[in-house]
Protein backbone atom coordinates (compact mmCIF):
# COMPACT_ATOMS: atom_id res chain seq x y z
CA UNK A 1 0.00 0.00 0.00
CA UNK A 2 2.98 2.32 0.65
CA UNK A 3 4.15 1.98 -2.89
CA UNK A 4 0.55 3.16 -3.97
CA UNK A 5 0.35 6.20 -1.49
CA UNK A 6 3.87 7.03 -2.52
CA UNK A 7 2.88 7.37 -6.07
CA UNK A 8 -0.38 9.07 -5.90
CA UNK A 9 -2.75 6.44 -7.25
CA UNK A 10 -4.68 5.90 -3.49
CA UNK A 11 -5.10 9.09 -1.40
CA UNK A 12 -3.69 8.50 2.04
CA UNK A 13 -6.15 6.93 4.70
CA UNK A 14 -8.54 9.15 7.14
CA UNK A 15 -6.21 10.80 10.07
CA UNK A 16 -3.02 9.18 8.60
CA UNK A 17 -0.56 12.17 8.23
CA UNK A 18 2.77 12.77 5.91
CA UNK A 19 5.04 14.24 8.35
CA UNK A 20 8.49 15.86 7.18
CA UNK A 21 10.66 13.47 9.32
CA UNK A 22 9.50 10.06 7.97
CA UNK A 23 9.31 8.67 4.32
CA UNK A 24 6.15 6.69 5.39
CA UNK A 25 2.75 8.43 6.29
CA UNK A 26 2.11 7.96 10.12
CA UNK A 27 -0.91 6.32 10.59
CA UNK A 28 -3.72 7.64 12.77
CA UNK A 29 -0.89 10.54 13.56
CA UNK A 30 -1.42 12.12 16.69
CA UNK A 31 1.72 14.02 17.08
CA UNK A 32 5.03 14.41 17.12
CA UNK A 33 6.57 14.15 21.10
CA UNK A 34 10.03 15.74 21.49
CA UNK A 35 9.87 13.95 24.71
CA UNK A 36 10.43 10.44 23.29
CA UNK A 37 11.56 12.09 19.41
CA UNK A 38 9.30 10.34 17.60
CA UNK A 39 5.71 10.96 16.28
CA UNK A 40 2.40 9.18 18.30
CA UNK A 41 0.16 7.38 16.02
CA UNK A 42 -1.41 4.06 15.18
CA UNK A 43 1.40 1.42 16.52
CA UNK A 44 2.40 3.59 19.61
CA UNK A 45 -0.53 5.78 21.41
CA UNK A 46 -1.29 3.69 23.76
CA UNK A 47 2.27 3.22 24.85
CA UNK A 48 2.63 7.00 24.76
CA UNK A 49 -0.36 7.42 27.16
CA UNK A 50 1.20 4.32 29.84
CA UNK A 51 3.98 6.78 29.38
CA UNK A 52 2.51 9.91 30.33
CA UNK A 53 0.26 7.85 33.46
CA UNK A 54 3.11 6.65 34.56
CA UNK A 55 5.12 9.64 34.54
CA UNK A 56 2.08 11.21 36.42
CA UNK A 57 2.12 8.16 39.16
CA UNK A 58 5.51 8.35 39.79
CA UNK A 59 5.46 11.76 40.35
CA UNK A 60 2.54 12.20 42.71
CA UNK A 61 3.42 9.32 44.44
CA UNK A 62 7.31 10.45 44.60
CA UNK A 63 5.74 13.69 46.20
CA UNK A 64 3.62 12.12 48.65
CA UNK A 65 6.17 10.00 49.89
CA UNK A 66 8.76 13.12 50.36
CA UNK A 67 6.08 14.81 52.46
CA UNK A 68 6.10 11.59 54.61
CA UNK A 69 9.65 11.47 54.94
CA UNK A 70 10.69 15.11 55.32
CA UNK A 71 8.76 15.03 58.99
CA UNK A 72 10.63 11.88 60.01
CA UNK A 73 13.88 12.57 58.73
CA UNK A 74 14.65 16.27 58.87
CA UNK A 75 15.15 16.06 63.05
CA UNK A 76 17.38 13.29 62.43
CA UNK A 77 19.02 13.40 59.04
CA UNK A 78 22.06 14.50 57.97
CA UNK A 79 21.89 18.43 56.38
CA UNK A 80 23.00 17.07 52.86
CA UNK A 81 20.16 14.27 52.73
CA UNK A 82 17.60 16.54 54.13
CA UNK A 83 18.66 19.13 51.05
CA UNK A 84 18.07 16.34 49.05
CA UNK A 85 15.29 15.18 49.89
CA UNK A 86 13.45 18.84 49.90
CA UNK A 87 15.00 19.13 46.29
CA UNK A 88 13.59 15.91 45.11
CA UNK A 89 10.32 17.05 46.79
CA UNK A 90 10.52 20.17 44.29
CA UNK A 91 11.29 18.38 41.54
CA UNK A 92 8.49 16.14 41.83
CA UNK A 93 5.91 18.71 42.61
CA UNK A 94 7.23 20.65 39.39
CA UNK A 95 7.20 16.83 37.47
CA UNK A 96 4.24 16.28 38.51
CA UNK A 97 2.75 19.89 37.83
CA UNK A 98 3.77 19.71 34.00
CA UNK A 99 2.83 15.80 33.24
CA UNK A 100 -0.51 16.17 34.77
CA UNK A 101 -1.96 19.19 32.24
CA UNK A 102 -0.81 16.67 29.48
CA UNK A 103 -2.33 13.90 31.12
CA UNK A 104 -5.80 15.38 31.36
CA UNK A 105 -5.85 16.88 28.19
CA UNK A 106 -4.68 13.18 26.42
CA UNK A 107 -7.34 11.89 28.42
CA UNK A 108 -9.64 14.21 27.07
CA UNK A 109 -8.60 13.80 23.57
CA UNK A 110 -9.23 9.62 23.94
CA UNK A 111 -12.15 10.41 25.51
CA UNK A 112 -13.44 12.85 22.34
CA UNK A 113 -11.99 10.03 19.80
CA UNK A 114 -9.88 13.36 18.93
CA UNK A 115 -6.06 13.35 17.97
CA UNK A 116 -3.63 16.59 18.66
CA UNK A 117 -3.38 17.35 15.20
CA UNK A 118 -7.46 17.95 14.65
CA UNK A 119 -7.53 19.85 17.74
CA UNK A 120 -4.15 21.72 16.34
CA UNK A 121 -6.06 22.39 13.32
CA UNK A 122 -9.06 22.95 15.21
CA UNK A 123 -10.99 20.84 13.09
CA UNK A 124 -14.09 20.04 15.57
CA UNK A 125 -14.45 23.66 17.34
CA UNK A 126 -17.15 26.23 17.23
CA UNK A 127 -18.48 29.27 18.40
CA UNK A 128 -21.76 31.01 18.74
CA UNK A 129 -22.62 34.30 16.54
CA UNK A 130 -22.54 37.29 19.12
CA UNK A 131 -25.35 38.37 16.81
CA UNK A 132 -27.43 35.67 15.38
CA UNK A 133 -26.66 32.86 18.00
CA UNK A 134 -25.52 30.84 15.51
CA UNK A 135 -22.83 28.12 15.23
CA UNK A 136 -19.34 29.14 13.45
CA UNK A 137 -16.36 26.80 13.00
CA UNK A 138 -13.69 28.09 13.99
CA UNK A 139 -11.59 27.84 11.18
CA UNK A 140 -14.19 30.46 9.38
CA UNK A 141 -13.57 33.39 11.81
CA UNK A 142 -11.13 36.20 10.43
CA UNK A 143 -7.35 36.61 12.75
CA UNK A 144 -8.91 39.01 15.13
CA UNK A 145 -12.10 37.29 15.65
CA UNK A 146 -10.35 34.22 16.04
CA UNK A 147 -7.87 35.58 18.70
CA UNK A 148 -10.58 38.06 20.49
CA UNK A 149 -12.82 34.44 20.54
CA UNK A 150 -9.90 32.20 21.45
CA UNK A 151 -11.38 31.37 25.55
CA UNK A 152 -14.95 30.71 23.73
CA UNK A 153 -14.00 27.98 21.46
CA UNK A 154 -16.33 24.95 22.32
CA UNK A 155 -16.10 21.13 21.36
CA UNK A 156 -18.70 20.43 18.71
CA UNK A 157 -18.63 16.43 18.41
CA UNK A 158 -21.29 16.64 15.65
CA UNK A 159 -17.93 17.79 13.44
CA UNK A 160 -16.38 14.83 14.55
CA UNK A 161 -17.41 11.97 13.00
CA UNK A 162 -14.87 9.59 14.98
CA UNK A 163 -16.74 10.38 18.15
CA UNK A 164 -19.21 7.99 19.62
CA UNK A 165 -19.44 9.02 22.90
CA UNK A 166 -16.72 8.99 25.35
CA UNK A 167 -16.85 5.03 26.77
CA UNK A 168 -17.46 3.64 23.01
CA UNK A 169 -14.24 5.99 22.12
CA UNK A 170 -12.66 4.83 24.88
CA UNK A 171 -13.02 1.14 24.79
CA UNK A 172 -11.91 1.50 20.78
CA UNK A 173 -8.87 3.28 22.03
CA UNK A 174 -7.98 0.93 24.37
CA UNK A 175 -8.73 -2.34 22.79
CA UNK A 176 -8.51 -2.02 19.01
CA UNK A 177 -5.84 -4.76 18.06
CA UNK A 178 -3.12 -2.49 16.06
CA UNK A 179 -0.80 -5.22 14.94
CA UNK A 180 -3.17 -5.98 12.05
CA UNK A 181 -1.31 -4.80 8.55
CA UNK A 182 -4.75 -3.98 7.29
CA UNK A 183 -5.47 -1.71 9.77
CA UNK A 184 -4.42 2.00 8.84
CA UNK A 185 -6.55 4.13 12.26
CA UNK A 186 -9.51 4.69 10.64
CA UNK A 187 -11.57 5.14 13.85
Amino acid sequence: EFEKWQAGERPLPMRAHKHWLYKRPVLRFHQYCRWITNAVGLKNHRAYMCMLIGFVSVAVCDALLDLVLIPMRFPSGSFISNILLLLHLVYSCYFAWYATPLLRMHSAFICRNELTQEWKNDEFYIVYSDVSGEKIAVNELDTDEYNRLFDDFIYDSSKNAFDKGWVKNCLTFWLTNRSNPQEWGEF
